[in-house]
């Protein structure tokens, strides 16, 4: 199982652009992981100490942790 520790949804608000929050996000040294543009959000990676600055960044409605869970194989 991979380790989600560090990974968050940022989740855009919807008057601003998602380019110019990813620009901002990598200016301060957030890696982003995915690019989810048809609803407004991004995985990314960062320290819990970088999450912080994240959730200042203009246009960004909120950081969430990433949850991952297993439903186990199709025939169980």
């Amino acid at each position: 199982m991979e380790d989600n520790k560090n990974i968050w949804i940022v989740t855009i608000s919807s008057d601003t652009s998602l380019e110019s929050v990813t620009k901002e996000l990598k200016r301060l040294g957030v890696v982003i992981l995915q690019v989810f543009d048809q609803i407004g959000s991004l995985e990314v990676r960062c320290s819990e100490k970088l999450s912080g600055k994240v959730r200042k960044v203009r246009g960004i409605a909120d950081v969430s942790p990433s949850i991952s869970f297993d439903i186990g194989p199709g025939d169980s």
